[in-house]
Protein backbone atom coordinates (compact mmCIF):
# COMPACT_ATOMS: atom_id res chain seq x y z
CA UNK A 1 0.00 0.00 0.00
CA UNK A 2 1.08 3.91 -0.33
CA UNK A 3 3.76 4.86 2.17
CA UNK A 4 2.45 7.98 4.36
CA UNK A 5 3.76 11.26 3.99
CA UNK A 6 7.92 11.88 3.75
CA UNK A 7 9.82 13.64 5.68
CA UNK A 8 11.85 16.48 3.86
CA UNK A 9 14.13 16.07 5.03
CA UNK A 10 38.17 -12.17 -5.61
CA UNK A 11 41.13 -12.56 -7.15
CA UNK A 12 44.15 -11.15 -5.61
CA UNK A 13 46.96 -9.53 -6.83
CA UNK A 14 50.82 -7.98 -5.05
CA UNK A 15 52.57 -5.43 -6.80
CA UNK A 16 56.02 -4.41 -6.35
CA UNK A 17 56.51 -3.13 -3.16
CA UNK A 18 58.05 0.26 -2.53
CA UNK A 19 60.77 -0.69 -0.74
CA UNK A 20 64.92 0.10 -1.53
CA UNK A 21 65.23 -3.33 -2.87
CA UNK A 22 62.20 -3.04 -5.46
CA UNK A 23 63.05 0.67 -6.58
CA UNK A 24 67.10 -0.93 -7.19
CA UNK A 25 65.68 -4.45 -8.92
CA UNK A 26 62.84 -3.64 -10.57
CA UNK A 27 60.45 -6.70 -10.77
CA UNK A 28 56.85 -7.47 -12.71
CA UNK A 29 53.94 -7.95 -10.79
CA UNK A 30 53.02 -11.26 -9.13
CA UNK A 31 50.73 -13.37 -10.83
CA UNK A 32 47.19 -13.39 -9.52
CA UNK A 33 46.62 -15.61 -6.85
CA UNK A 34 43.76 -17.49 -5.08
CA UNK A 35 45.25 -16.40 -1.58
CA UNK A 36 42.77 -14.52 0.84
CA UNK A 37 43.23 -12.69 3.33
CA UNK A 38 42.57 -13.30 7.00
CA UNK A 39 40.45 -10.02 7.47
CA UNK A 40 37.87 -8.11 5.74
CA UNK A 41 38.41 -4.83 3.82
CA UNK A 42 36.74 -2.14 5.78
CA UNK A 43 34.45 -0.38 4.09
CA UNK A 44 35.36 3.19 3.06
CA UNK A 45 32.25 5.53 4.16
CA UNK A 46 29.63 5.76 1.23
CA UNK A 47 30.65 9.40 0.52
CA UNK A 48 28.42 9.06 -2.80
CA UNK A 49 25.22 8.43 -1.10
CA UNK A 50 25.73 11.13 1.76
CA UNK A 51 25.97 13.56 -0.82
CA UNK A 52 22.30 12.43 -1.86
CA UNK A 53 20.57 11.90 0.99
CA UNK A 54 22.46 13.38 3.95
CA UNK A 55 22.41 11.39 6.93
CA UNK A 56 23.62 7.92 5.15
CA UNK A 57 23.36 5.69 8.10
CA UNK A 58 19.80 7.08 9.10
CA UNK A 59 19.09 6.06 4.80
CA UNK A 60 20.23 2.69 5.22
CA UNK A 61 18.61 1.77 8.26
CA UNK A 62 15.40 3.07 7.49
CA UNK A 63 15.02 3.57 3.82
CA UNK A 64 16.85 1.84 1.44
CA UNK A 65 15.00 -0.96 -0.38
CA UNK A 66 11.78 -0.19 2.41
CA UNK A 67 10.39 2.63 1.18
CA UNK A 68 10.66 6.43 -0.54
CA UNK A 69 12.61 8.74 0.92
CA UNK A 70 12.79 12.46 -0.25
CA UNK A 71 15.62 15.38 0.63
CA UNK A 72 16.54 18.61 -0.27
CA UNK A 73 20.15 18.74 -1.88
CA UNK A 74 22.32 22.20 -0.96
CA UNK A 75 21.65 25.01 -3.18
CA UNK A 76 23.64 24.73 -6.76
CA UNK A 77 24.48 21.08 -6.30
CA UNK A 78 21.68 19.58 -8.88
CA UNK A 79 22.38 22.03 -11.00
CA UNK A 80 25.98 21.30 -10.75
CA UNK A 81 24.99 18.18 -12.17
CA UNK A 82 23.46 19.05 -15.04
CA UNK A 83 21.81 21.79 -17.04
CA UNK A 84 19.87 22.82 -19.53
CA UNK A 85 23.16 24.79 -21.26
CA UNK A 86 25.12 20.96 -21.35
CA UNK A 87 22.06 19.26 -22.80
CA UNK A 88 22.12 21.45 -25.58
CA UNK A 89 26.07 20.67 -25.43
CA UNK A 90 25.46 17.04 -25.45
CA UNK A 91 23.12 17.30 -28.32
CA UNK A 92 24.79 19.39 -30.21
CA UNK A 93 28.26 17.80 -29.95
CA UNK A 94 27.67 14.05 -30.22
CA UNK A 95 25.65 12.22 -32.70
CA UNK A 96 22.58 10.83 -30.65
CA UNK A 97 19.97 8.87 -31.66
CA UNK A 98 17.48 5.96 -30.86
CA UNK A 99 17.47 3.64 -28.67
CA UNK A 100 19.91 5.78 -26.48
CA UNK A 101 17.78 9.45 -27.78
CA UNK A 102 14.29 8.69 -27.94
CA UNK A 103 10.46 10.34 -26.99
CA UNK A 104 7.98 8.60 -24.63
CA UNK A 105 4.37 9.90 -24.26
CA UNK A 106 1.83 8.09 -22.76
CA UNK A 107 3.88 4.94 -22.15
CA UNK A 108 4.75 4.10 -25.81
CA UNK A 109 7.75 5.59 -28.07
CA UNK A 110 7.04 8.45 -30.28
CA UNK A 111 8.68 10.48 -32.96
CA UNK A 112 10.87 8.15 -34.72
CA UNK A 113 10.66 10.15 -37.34
CA UNK A 114 12.46 13.05 -35.71
CA UNK A 115 15.90 11.12 -35.83
CA UNK A 116 16.85 10.99 -39.35
CA UNK A 117 19.10 8.40 -40.54
CA UNK A 118 21.77 8.43 -43.02
CA UNK A 119 24.37 5.65 -44.45
CA UNK A 120 27.59 7.20 -45.26
CA UNK A 121 28.69 3.37 -45.53
CA UNK A 122 26.93 0.59 -45.81
CA UNK A 123 27.31 -1.06 -42.17
CA UNK A 124 27.29 2.67 -40.58
CA UNK A 125 23.89 4.37 -39.38
CA UNK A 126 24.10 7.62 -37.84
CA UNK A 127 20.76 9.91 -36.99
CA UNK A 128 20.50 13.20 -37.74
CA UNK A 129 17.71 15.48 -35.24
CA UNK A 130 15.02 17.32 -37.28
CA UNK A 131 14.71 20.35 -35.48
CA UNK A 132 11.65 21.89 -36.14
CA UNK A 133 9.77 18.10 -35.75
CA UNK A 134 11.54 17.66 -32.18
CA UNK A 135 10.00 21.02 -31.03
CA UNK A 136 6.87 20.11 -32.45
CA UNK A 137 6.54 16.80 -30.68
CA UNK A 138 7.65 18.25 -27.37
CA UNK A 139 4.93 21.19 -27.23
CA UNK A 140 2.12 18.39 -28.15
CA UNK A 141 3.51 16.22 -24.57
CA UNK A 142 6.43 14.20 -25.58
CA UNK A 143 9.33 13.65 -22.90
CA UNK A 144 12.73 13.97 -24.23
CA UNK A 145 14.40 10.60 -22.28
CA UNK A 146 18.54 10.41 -22.91
CA UNK A 147 19.81 7.21 -21.70
CA UNK A 148 23.42 6.80 -19.96
CA UNK A 149 23.58 11.04 -20.00
CA UNK A 150 26.14 9.76 -16.68
CA UNK A 151 29.09 9.06 -19.85
CA UNK A 152 28.65 12.63 -21.71
CA UNK A 153 29.14 14.70 -18.55
CA UNK A 154 32.33 14.09 -15.73
CA UNK A 155 30.86 15.26 -12.74
CA UNK A 156 27.63 13.22 -13.23
CA UNK A 157 29.92 9.90 -13.66
CA UNK A 158 31.98 10.38 -10.77
CA UNK A 159 28.66 10.49 -8.42
CA UNK A 160 27.01 7.64 -10.55
CA UNK A 161 30.24 5.84 -10.71
CA UNK A 162 30.98 6.09 -6.67
CA UNK A 163 27.79 5.22 -5.73
CA UNK A 164 27.82 1.80 -8.09
CA UNK A 165 30.78 0.93 -6.15
CA UNK A 166 29.66 1.81 -2.91
CA UNK A 167 27.04 -1.29 -3.48
CA UNK A 168 29.04 -3.17 -5.88
CA UNK A 169 26.15 -2.31 -8.53
CA UNK A 170 25.55 -1.55 -11.71
CA UNK A 171 24.29 1.93 -12.64
CA UNK A 172 23.01 3.96 -14.94
CA UNK A 173 21.83 7.43 -14.94
CA UNK A 174 19.08 9.18 -17.62
CA UNK A 175 17.75 12.21 -18.41
CA UNK A 176 14.20 13.07 -18.80
CA UNK A 177 13.44 16.68 -20.28
CA UNK A 178 9.29 17.66 -20.73
CA UNK A 179 7.19 20.55 -21.30
CA UNK A 180 3.55 20.69 -20.48
CA UNK A 181 1.25 18.56 -18.68
CA UNK A 182 2.34 15.29 -19.91
CA UNK A 183 3.43 11.68 -18.90
CA UNK A 184 6.61 9.78 -20.48
CA UNK A 185 5.74 6.92 -18.72
CA UNK A 186 2.47 4.54 -17.40
CA UNK A 187 2.52 3.43 -14.17
CA UNK A 188 5.02 1.09 -13.62
CA UNK A 189 7.95 -0.16 -10.98
CA UNK A 190 11.73 -0.70 -11.92
CA UNK A 191 13.70 -3.57 -11.60
CA UNK A 192 16.44 -1.33 -9.66
CA UNK A 193 16.63 1.29 -7.18
CA UNK A 194 16.33 4.52 -8.41
CA UNK A 195 17.28 8.27 -7.25
CA UNK A 196 15.50 10.91 -8.58
CA UNK A 197 17.08 14.20 -9.22
CA UNK A 198 15.10 17.36 -9.77
CA UNK A 199 18.03 20.01 -11.77
CA UNK A 200 15.27 22.22 -13.48
CA UNK A 201 11.16 23.05 -12.85
CA UNK A 202 9.03 21.14 -11.36
CA UNK A 203 6.73 17.81 -11.63
CA UNK A 204 4.34 15.42 -9.62
CA UNK A 205 5.01 11.95 -8.58
CA UNK A 206 2.18 9.49 -8.01
CA UNK A 207 3.64 7.18 -5.38
CA UNK A 208 1.64 3.74 -5.05
CA UNK A 209 4.09 1.74 -2.52
CA UNK A 210 4.73 -2.07 -3.09
CA UNK A 211 2.64 -4.59 -4.62
CA UNK A 212 4.87 -7.70 -4.09
CA UNK A 213 8.30 -7.94 -2.10
CA UNK A 214 11.58 -7.67 -4.08
CA UNK A 215 9.89 -8.21 -7.27
CA UNK A 216 12.49 -9.07 -10.43
CA UNK A 217 11.28 -9.28 -14.04
CA UNK A 218 13.30 -12.74 -14.69
CA UNK A 219 13.12 -15.84 -13.14
CA UNK A 220 9.58 -17.76 -12.16
CA UNK A 221 7.49 -16.01 -10.46
CA UNK A 222 4.18 -14.30 -10.25
CA UNK A 223 4.11 -10.85 -12.15
CA UNK A 224 3.54 -7.93 -9.76
CA UNK A 225 -0.12 -6.77 -9.21
CA UNK A 226 -0.88 -3.75 -10.41
CA UNK A 227 -2.19 -1.24 -7.79
CA UNK A 228 -5.64 -0.35 -7.21
CA UNK A 229 -5.73 2.51 -4.87
CA UNK A 230 -4.83 6.04 -4.67
CA UNK A 231 -1.33 7.28 -4.53
CA UNK A 232 0.69 9.61 -2.34
CA UNK A 233 1.09 12.63 -4.54
CA UNK A 234 3.85 15.03 -3.92
CA UNK A 235 5.73 17.70 -6.00
CA UNK A 236 9.13 17.46 -6.42
CA UNK A 237 11.12 20.88 -7.45
CA UNK A 238 14.45 21.93 -8.58
CA UNK A 239 16.96 20.86 -6.30
CA UNK A 240 14.83 17.88 -4.72
CA UNK A 241 15.48 14.26 -4.59
CA UNK A 242 13.33 11.18 -4.40
CA UNK A 243 14.37 8.06 -3.73
CA UNK A 244 12.30 4.58 -5.24
CA UNK A 245 13.36 1.33 -4.17
CA UNK A 246 12.95 -1.69 -6.83
CA UNK A 247 9.55 -2.83 -7.11
CA UNK A 248 7.52 0.67 -6.11
CA UNK A 249 5.37 1.42 -8.15
CA UNK A 250 5.48 5.04 -9.20
CA UNK A 251 4.12 8.25 -11.95
CA UNK A 252 5.70 11.16 -13.11
CA UNK A 253 3.33 14.45 -14.81
CA UNK A 254 4.89 17.67 -16.10
CA UNK A 255 2.98 20.80 -14.61
CA UNK A 256 2.89 22.99 -17.38
CA UNK A 257 6.40 24.33 -17.67
CA UNK A 258 10.42 22.96 -18.84
CA UNK A 259 11.09 20.40 -16.43
CA UNK A 260 14.62 18.16 -16.49
CA UNK A 261 15.33 15.50 -13.87
CA UNK A 262 17.53 12.86 -13.71
CA UNK A 263 17.12 9.59 -12.54
CA UNK A 264 20.60 7.07 -11.15
CA UNK A 265 19.76 3.94 -11.11
CA UNK A 266 20.90 0.98 -9.04
CA UNK A 267 20.56 -2.71 -10.05
CA UNK A 268 21.94 -4.58 -6.50
CA UNK A 269 22.73 -8.20 -6.56
CA UNK A 270 20.03 -10.84 -4.80
CA UNK A 271 20.37 -14.08 -3.38
CA UNK A 272 20.08 -15.84 -6.74
CA UNK A 273 23.33 -13.85 -8.25
CA UNK A 274 25.01 -15.41 -5.01
CA UNK A 275 23.63 -19.22 -5.88
CA UNK A 276 24.34 -18.83 -9.52
CA UNK A 277 28.24 -17.69 -8.53
CA UNK A 278 28.17 -20.46 -5.94
CA UNK A 279 27.30 -23.06 -8.05
CA UNK A 280 30.20 -22.51 -10.71
CA UNK A 281 32.29 -22.14 -7.72
CA UNK A 282 31.11 -25.72 -6.64
CA UNK A 283 31.56 -26.77 -9.81
CA UNK A 284 35.43 -27.74 -8.40
CA UNK A 285 34.23 -30.39 -6.83
CA UNK A 286 33.88 -34.28 -8.46
CA UNK A 287 30.79 -34.84 -7.03
CA UNK A 288 29.32 -31.55 -8.57
CA UNK A 289 30.30 -32.19 -12.00
CA UNK A 290 29.11 -35.87 -12.25
CA UNK A 291 26.12 -36.86 -14.17
CA UNK A 292 22.68 -37.17 -12.62
CA UNK A 293 21.74 -39.89 -12.39
CA UNK A 294 17.75 -39.43 -14.01
CA UNK A 295 17.29 -42.70 -15.38
CA UNK A 296 17.71 -44.31 -11.38
CA UNK A 297 14.58 -43.83 -9.35
CA UNK A 298 13.84 -41.42 -7.05
CA UNK A 299 15.18 -42.25 -3.71
CA UNK A 300 18.28 -43.01 -5.71
CA UNK A 301 18.24 -39.81 -7.56
CA UNK A 302 17.54 -37.72 -4.38
CA UNK A 303 20.52 -39.09 -2.71
CA UNK A 304 22.44 -37.76 -5.42
CA UNK A 305 20.83 -34.23 -5.06
CA UNK A 306 21.20 -34.36 -1.06
CA UNK A 307 25.33 -34.91 -1.61
CA UNK A 308 25.42 -32.13 -4.43
CA UNK A 309 23.13 -29.62 -2.17
CA UNK A 310 25.80 -30.96 0.61
CA UNK A 311 29.11 -29.72 -1.35
CA UNK A 312 27.77 -26.50 -2.29
CA UNK A 313 26.93 -25.61 1.21
CA UNK A 314 30.51 -26.71 2.55
CA UNK A 315 31.74 -24.39 0.24
CA UNK A 316 33.17 -22.32 3.21
CA UNK A 317 31.92 -20.29 5.84
CA UNK A 318 29.49 -18.03 5.30
CA UNK A 319 31.18 -14.42 6.24
CA UNK A 320 33.82 -15.86 3.78
CA UNK A 321 31.82 -16.53 0.87
CA UNK A 322 30.20 -13.10 1.42
CA UNK A 323 33.97 -11.76 1.32
CA UNK A 324 34.90 -13.86 -1.60
CA UNK A 325 31.34 -12.89 -3.99
CA UNK A 326 31.53 -9.46 -3.02
CA UNK A 327 35.18 -9.49 -4.18
CA UNK A 328 34.04 -11.28 -7.48
CA UNK A 329 31.38 -8.97 -8.17
CA UNK A 330 33.83 -6.21 -7.86
CA UNK A 331 36.86 -7.51 -9.90
CA UNK A 332 34.09 -8.57 -12.87
CA UNK A 333 32.09 -5.47 -12.77
CA UNK A 334 32.07 -3.22 -15.79
CA UNK A 335 33.67 0.25 -15.35
CA UNK A 336 34.43 3.17 -17.90
CA UNK A 337 38.03 3.34 -19.11
CA UNK A 338 39.55 6.21 -17.28
CA UNK A 339 42.57 7.08 -19.28
CA UNK A 340 45.80 9.22 -18.34
CA UNK A 341 46.90 9.95 -21.87
CA UNK A 342 50.00 10.57 -22.98
CA UNK A 343 51.16 9.33 -19.49
CA UNK A 344 50.66 5.65 -19.56
CA UNK A 345 53.31 4.62 -17.40
CA UNK A 346 55.90 4.61 -19.35
CA UNK A 347 58.56 7.26 -18.55
CA UNK A 348 59.30 8.53 -14.51
CA UNK A 349 59.45 11.94 -16.29
CA UNK A 350 56.35 12.09 -17.92
CA UNK A 351 54.81 13.96 -14.83
CA UNK A 352 55.09 16.93 -13.51
CA UNK A 353 55.10 17.42 -9.83
CA UNK A 354 51.81 19.61 -10.33
CA UNK A 355 50.48 16.52 -12.28
CA UNK A 356 47.13 15.34 -10.36
CA UNK A 357 46.13 11.88 -9.73
CA UNK A 358 43.01 10.11 -8.24
CA UNK A 359 41.71 6.84 -7.79
CA UNK A 360 39.41 5.49 -11.26
CA UNK A 361 36.16 4.29 -10.41
CA UNK A 362 35.55 1.22 -8.07
CA UNK A 363 34.83 0.09 -5.17
CA UNK A 364 37.98 0.78 -3.10
CA UNK A 365 39.54 0.21 0.36
CA UNK A 366 42.65 0.15 2.00
CA UNK A 367 43.78 -1.61 5.35
CA UNK A 368 47.35 -2.02 7.41
CA UNK A 369 48.62 -5.21 8.30
CA UNK A 370 48.94 -6.00 11.73
CA UNK A 371 52.64 -5.64 12.13
CA UNK A 372 52.03 -2.41 10.51
CA UNK A 373 54.95 -3.89 7.80
CA UNK A 374 52.66 -3.05 4.94
CA UNK A 375 48.99 -1.45 3.70
CA UNK A 376 46.77 -3.45 1.25
CA UNK A 377 44.76 -1.59 -1.22
CA UNK A 378 41.40 -3.43 -2.53
CA UNK A 379 40.79 -1.93 -6.02
CA UNK A 380 37.82 -3.48 -8.02
CA UNK A 381 38.27 -6.76 -6.21
CA UNK A 382 41.60 -6.78 -6.84
CA UNK A 383 44.41 -6.38 -3.75
CA UNK A 384 47.72 -4.68 -4.02
CA UNK A 385 50.34 -4.90 -1.02
CA UNK A 386 52.51 -1.88 -0.77
CA UNK A 387 54.96 -0.57 1.50
CA UNK A 388 53.77 1.05 5.00
CA UNK A 389 54.68 4.41 3.91
CA UNK A 390 52.13 4.93 1.09
CA UNK A 391 49.48 4.70 4.06
CA UNK A 392 48.62 8.17 4.24
CA UNK A 393 48.60 8.49 0.75
CA UNK A 394 45.75 5.65 -0.24
CA UNK A 395 43.77 6.61 2.19
CA UNK A 396 43.47 9.94 0.70
CA UNK A 397 43.04 8.63 -2.40
CA UNK A 398 40.18 6.06 -0.91
CA UNK A 399 38.46 9.28 0.86
CA UNK A 400 37.63 10.62 -3.01
CA UNK A 401 40.69 13.53 -3.11
CA UNK A 402 43.33 14.35 -5.98
CA UNK A 403 46.81 14.72 -5.08
CA UNK A 404 49.73 16.14 -6.71
CA UNK A 405 52.51 13.85 -8.01
CA UNK A 406 54.88 16.31 -5.22
CA UNK A 407 52.17 15.51 -2.60
CA UNK A 408 52.32 11.73 -3.00
CA UNK A 409 55.75 12.09 -3.05
CA UNK A 410 55.70 14.18 0.56
CA UNK A 411 53.27 11.70 1.85
CA UNK A 412 55.77 9.03 1.23
CA UNK A 413 58.65 10.35 3.52
CA UNK A 414 60.55 8.72 5.18
CA UNK A 415 60.81 7.00 1.91
CA UNK A 416 63.02 8.44 -1.11
CA UNK A 417 61.67 10.35 -3.47
CA UNK A 418 62.30 8.04 -6.45
CA UNK A 419 60.44 5.10 -4.64
CA UNK A 420 57.09 7.33 -4.62
CA UNK A 421 57.65 7.98 -7.86
CA UNK A 422 58.07 4.26 -8.54
CA UNK A 423 54.74 3.73 -6.49
CA UNK A 424 53.05 6.29 -8.84
CA UNK A 425 54.06 5.04 -12.22
CA UNK A 426 53.03 1.33 -10.94
CA UNK A 427 50.27 2.40 -10.55
CA UNK A 428 49.14 4.44 -13.48
CA UNK A 429 50.75 1.26 -15.80
CA UNK A 430 47.70 -1.06 -13.43
CA UNK A 431 44.79 1.95 -13.85
CA UNK A 432 44.76 1.97 -10.55
CA UNK A 433 45.23 5.45 -11.02
CA UNK A 434 44.49 8.76 -13.45
CA UNK A 435 45.20 12.13 -14.30
CA UNK A 436 42.53 14.26 -12.83
CA UNK A 437 40.58 16.49 -15.57
CA UNK A 438 40.04 18.94 -12.74
CA UNK A 439 36.26 19.03 -14.90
Amino acid sequence: MATGPMARTETARTAPTLTERTAATPTEPTARTRTEPTAPDPRPKLRHLKRLVGDEARFLADHFGREAFRRRLPVGEASRLFSWDLLNRVLAQHRLGPPRLKLEQSGREVGREVFRERRPRPNQVLHDIDVPALYEHLRGGATLILDGVNELHPPLQRLAAGLAGEFCASGQTNLYACWGETQGFDVHWDDHDVFVIQVHGAKRWDLYGFTQPAPQRRGRQEPAPRPTYAPEQITLEAGDVLYLPRGYWHAALGLGGPSLHLTVGLSRKTGADLLHWLADEAMLDDAVRADLRLERDDATLGAQVAQVLQKMLARGDPADLGRRYRRHVEATRAYRPHLSFPDIGLAQAALAPSTRLRLTDGASGVETRADASAVVLSHRGVRYTLAAETGAVLHALVAGESLSCAEIIALCRPASERLARDFIMEMLRQGVLARETGE
